[in-house]
């Protein structure tokens, strides 16, 4: 037996052998090729709540269209002009007149000439004037009466004030004489008519006023506008299943000038809202009964918006995705994964998910991607969805044929959450809320919606929101108005 064998002691030989054969075993235990995947996890975070979601505004505008006719307007001025207009029975206001106007007939109103965007009207009015003159005749003082007929014209422009009352600006034309004054002396006649015209254009600014008078008194607007804001006010009803609301808050109010359309005077009175969806009980809201001063401008808009919600909680959109990919093999040549379970997380505006994996790769790999709203298709899904960085790292070192099999793509096809059912439900709602509903007695709420446009995902700690705007006209009706 050689020297160097007898050195070496039997016990510590024979340990030895029990120990290789021991850890070649263990090498035989393990399944082949397998890895522990065990990259850095994307952390989980969020840039939006549950709350602050659901209680997006948006800016819009509720229209009141605000049409009066002549005849409306020439009523009211006949009902407030009446038989007498105007008396002045003195000699003391040093005029040396007394004057008696009437009414001879019906003061007549048609549409006028348009100027700076702003219309006017013409009103004929027919007249007939007493005048009782004093002068001195070769140092003697007397006094004749006159009495003559003539129609005048004028012009006025009708306007809102920014306290909501109504103004004409009303501007003495001219006149035309049906019966030309003359004055008597003896058997002489005397045609005065030029004198007589000088005296009535001294009277031009009285006529004015008195006809602006009238209609400040008569024609109101502000009750009806508060009647449409506090029917503004009211929340909607949009979803009885999923207890949606839709709130209108009025913030400010436009109005663009008037303008005579055929037989009526017309506007428009925009109420610039902001509209949000509220969840759970009908909001509570309180009437009021002031408004802010009104803005005059160019016509308001007439878009109207609200964001329509369609939430997914994340523990559904896991199960929508685990039924698809979990169970699910990969091979790669001689390689091969399956997936065992998938968790998905917020990661600030990407979506974060975990999947699980057993086979030649063994623990969890990270994918993100932004989510978006495809309208195409009514449904949420990723774009550019890809491996995390620190996964990308991790498999490039260790195991890179996961990075060309086909388990990327199969998680993009599965991660397609529809949400059309509720939005297309909410949209339906709306509009049938807005197809000549009556709010309150002699108030109606009418519009479409013409389109729905995407706004976008947002993630928030334990669901997923999609977001779409609801774009149309709508307008408020107020009889009377």
């Amino acid at each position: 037996m050689p020297d160097y064998l007898c050195r070496i002691p039997f016990s510590r030989s024979f340990w030895a052998a029990v120990g290789f054969v021991f850890l070649i075993s263990l090498e035989g235990c393990r399944p082949k090729g397998s890895i522990s995947s065990n990259p850095s996890a994307p952390k989980e975070s969020y840039l939006y709540t549950k709350k602050q979601v659901e209680s997006r505004r948006y800016l819009s505008t509720i229209n009141l269209p605000v049409e009066i006719s002549l005849s409306e307007v020439e009523r009211q001025i006949n009902a407030n002009l009446t038989d007498l207009i105007y008396e002045d029975m003195s000699y003391e206001d040093q005029d040396d007149m007394m004057v008696r106007v009437w009414k001879r007939g019906t003061i007549v109103v048609t549409p006028g000439a348009s100027v700076n965007n702003e219309s006017s009207l013409n009103l004929k009015v027919p007249l007939k004037i007493w005048i009782r003159a004093r002068y001195s005749l070769l140092g003697l003082s007397t006094e004749r009466e006159l009495d003559f007929a003539l129609d005048v014209r004028l012009s006025t422009r009708f306007s809102i004030a920014p306290n909501w009352e109504a103004h004409t600006t009303t501007k003495l034309e001219g006149y035309d004489w049906v019966t030309k004054p003359v004055l008597k002396l003896g058997p002489v006649s005397i045609p005065v008519a030029g004198i007589v015209g000088k005296a009535l254009d001294s009277k031009k600014s009285t006529l004015e006023k008195g006809v602006d008078d009238a209609v400040a008194k008569n024609v109101e607007i502000k009750k009806y506008v508060v009647q449409a804001w506090n029917a503004a006010l009211q929340p909607y009803q949009v979803s009885e299943q999923y207890r949606t609301w839709l709130k209108i808050t009025p913030v400010a109010i436009q109005m663009a000038p008037f303008r005579t359309v055929g037989k009526t005077i017309q506007s428009t009175i925009g109420f610039q809202t902001y509209t949000e969806t509220a969840f759970g009980d009908k909001p509570v809201v309180n009437a009021v009964n002031q408004v802010p001063d009104l803005k005059l401008g160019a016509a308001p808009s007439n878009e109207f918006k609200i964001g329509l919600v369609s939430e997914l909680s994340h523990a559904e959109a896991e199960r929508m995705v685990a039924d698809t990919v979990v169970g699910q093999k990969f091979n790669y040549g001689k390689y091969a994964v399956e997936v065992t379970s998938i968790k998905l997380y917020g990661d600030a505006n990407t979506l974060a998910i975990r999947a699980g994996l057993k086979g030649s790769l063994d623990g969890y790999i990270y994918f993100k991607g932004v989510p978006y709203y495809d309208p195409v298709t009514k449904s949420v899904t990723l774009k550019d969805l890809d491996y995390d960085l620190d996964t990308r790292s991790f498999l490039v070192k260790t195991a890179n044929w996961v990075l060309q099999s086909k388990l990327r793509k199969s998680l993009q096809s599965a991660l397609t959450f529809p949400v059309g059912e509720p939005i297309d439900e909410a949209k339906k709602q709306l509009q049938a809320l807005l197809t000549n509903r009556q709010i309150t007695k002699g108030v109606t709420l009418s519009g479409k919606i013409d389109s729905i446009t995407p706004d976008q995902v947002y993630l928030t700690p334990g669901s997923i929101y999609a977001v779409v705007f609801a774009k149309g006209k709508v307008n408020l009706h107020v009889d009377g108005l």
